[in-house]
């Protein structure tokens, strides 16, 4: 009995711990619960906040899965213009309006041209005047010496280009370059650094620039192509980069030259070669490897393609395919209103750079540039006049000195007359096919200008002054 009773009492002295510790689990199981569900509410509206935010910011991108070929249907919204302070003031008051220089000095701007083909010196050329421009500069164009360098530019007596309103629109010194006591002082030379930053730095940085140099401004010295926030994008603020456009409307090819695009002609409209215009660069060739074809195409459209638009517009196919384009021809045209039912019916202008046999797949469907009359009557013209007397850049007078005719450069001639046609080429059908790690392409797509960058694969990538990432073309 004794036992008995002391082992109730043992009981009956625990009991009040054996509650406290059941009630107390209960608790912890509850609260584990309300919290498991409240971490799941907050989940969910955090969720729903960001479909929020990624639709407002990518145009509720619910058409990802559509083809490659078609474009996005809405634009705009996922793509919000930057604000650079420097640029878009509270005042609405632009760089042009604030910028107006008082530093006295001889106020020249120039550049030193390095190793790239034509179109290379192009783009560095148009990239120089553009500077000069927004800096309220006089741009002095450097000697073309080497046969790399040879634009044509300064021989004016061959016939190349009409520089007539391009010299009534800007402010260009031809002469200043020639003379034996121009020099720019070291200093004033700018790192490839300071060119990248040089338009974006505002007013504030060019007064800088004004008090250090006053007289003269060397962009970056011999460095190559002066790119800034992606590969073949003009530098500066969306102003300043539409000035750069802009000078494209007036750099012009001579009406002699010009007469033989494939547009000139009267089979290019009247037999159907006016919808399509076609790059080709084949790789594999000589120094442009597939690797090199491959990784510049994927360089230059991940630089200006928003990430959520990557699989449609720079995919694995689209970057291997256009470095042989003749190979996947259809997948290449990103718009099913130049698309064809069958592979025959194709017609269309081509600038090739001669590695491919277009015929073996395309007999007959296409028209290229041919300036072999162009020649004939620059070599007659030749012969009429003092040869040497032609030449005014240290290029042509070192080939034409005491020559009879123009076998010395000839071939350059030819090269230089060829591949601006095929340039020119482009510009005037309705949809351009172009190659995306190309300055030939990219030069044609500025030439046909911002209103027409949407009719071609690759134009609109790389004309979006006023935002981070290109504007992705509109459904159709």
């Amino acid at each position: 009995m004794t036992s008995i009773s002391n082992s109730w009492s043992s009981k009956t002295k625990n009991k009040p711990k054996n509650v406290f510790f059941r009630n107390s689990l209960l608790f912890l199981v509850w609260a584990s619960i309300i919290l498991s569900m409240s971490t799941l509410i907050l989940s969910w509206i955090a969720i729903e906040n960001d479909v929020a935010v990624k639709e407002g910011l990518h145009g509720g991108n619910k058409d990802t899965a559509l083809d490659l070929r078609s474009p996005k249907k809405t634009r705009g919204k996922r793509n919000r213009p930057e604000k650079d302070e420097k640029a878009q003031h509270d005042s609405g008051i632009s760089n042009n309006q604030i910028y107006q220089p008082t530093q006295k000095g001889k106020r020249l701007l120039t550049y030193k041209r390095f190793g790239g083909r034509l179109n290379n010196q192009l783009f560095q050329f148009i990239t120089a005047l553009q500077h000069a421009k927004v800096l309220k500069r006089t741009f002095v164009v450097p000697d073309e010496v080497r046969e790399v360098e040879w634009t044509g530019m300064f021989d004016t007596s061959f016939g190349i280009w009409d520089l007539s309103s391009l010299n009534k629109a800007y402010d260009i010194d031809w002469t200043t370059a020639f003379s034996p006591n121009f020099e720019v002082p070291e200093e004033c030379v700018l790192s490839p650094r300071d060119g990248a930053k040089l338009l974006k730095g505002g007013p504030k940085l060019w007064v800088e620039w004004d008090k250090k140099c006053p007289d003269i401004i060397d962009l970056a010295g011999n460095t190559g192509l002066l790119f800034c926030d992606g590969q073949h994008q003009f530098c500066g603020d969306a102003e300043a980069q539409e000035m750069a456009y802009d000078i494209y409307k007036h750099l012009k090819l001579s009406p002699s030259l010009l007469q033989y695009i494939p547009s000139k002609s009267k089979e290019f409209k009247d037999q159907g070669f006016d919808e399509l215009a076609v790059h080709s660069r084949r790789a594999g060739e000589g120094g442009y490897s597939w690797e090199l074809c491959i990784k510049g195409n994927k360089r230059t459209c991940s630089g200006h393609v928003d990430t959520a638009d990557l699989g449609k517009y720079c995919d694995e196919r689209t970057m291997k395919g256009n470095c042989a384009v003749w190979l996947d021809f259809d997948y290449q045209i990103k718009s099913k209103k130049f698309l064809k039912k069958k592979r025959d019916q194709y017609k269309f202008v081509l600038a090739s750079d001669g590695t491919h046999d277009w015929s073996i797949d395309f007999d007959g469907q296409f028209i290229v540039a041919n300036n072999t009359e162009w020649l004939l009557k620059i070599e007659k013209k030749a012969k009429e006049r003092d040869v040497e007397g032609m030449a005014i850049s240290t290029y042509a007078k070192s080939k034409l000195r005491g020559q009879k005719d123009l076998s010395k450069i000839k071939s350059t001639l030819d090269a230089l007359s060829a591949t601006l046609l095929d340039l020119f080429s482009l510009v005037d059908s309705k949809y351009l096919l172009g190659a995306y790690y190309s300055t030939l392409s990219l030069n044609a797509c500025y030439f046909r200008g911002p209103d027409r960058m949407y009719d071609s694969n690759m134009c609109w990538m790389l004309m979006h002054p006023k935002s981070k990432y290109a504007i992705s073309p509109p459904l159709k």
